[in-house]
């Protein structure tokens, strides 16, 4: 699917960008730009995680994540 987009109220670097952009997107090909991966890729290469990575967080570090922090 492409739709077609006027630029031209873009500045002059920008355009370039874009189409420097584009071009590169249709020499590697619109097959290959979204390619699957196969499920549980990273079975067996990424560490297992321990059981304490699913425990809850502490109260202070909850605190930072919520903007809470002294």
């Amino acid at each position: 699917m492409s739709r077609a987009i006027d630029i031209s109220d873009l500045p002059q670097p920008l355009i370039e960008a874009i189409e420097t952009i584009v071009r590169a997107y249709r020499e590697r090909g619109e097959s290959t730009a979204a390619t699957a991966r196969a499920v549980g890729w990273g079975k067996g290469v990424a560490p297992e995680l321990p059981d304490s990575f699913f425990e809850p967080l502490p109260p202070d570090v909850l605190d930072g994540f919520e903007g809470r922090a002294a």
